[in-house]
């Protein structure tokens, strides 16, 4: 697991409870909490929408 960030914001999200029991078993799998799950997910997401972004003005 990577280090948290020196700064973070909290953030309440409700979730479809099949979302959530997807996350959930995630981070078992993964000795992992369900933040440290969910905060990847939201990096990866970002990563992935800034290079399609990056693509687009290419274009």
């Amino acid at each position: 697991m990577t280090g948290r960030p020196l700064k973070s914001t909290r953030l309440s999200v409700s979730l479809e409870d099949s979302d959530h029991k997807s996350l959930s078993e995630i981070a078992a799998r993964n000795d992992a909490s369900l933040s440290w799950v969910i905060r990847k997910a939201i990096r990866a997401y970002v990563e992935s929408y800034k290079q399609s972004e990056f693509q687009e003005t290419k274009k």
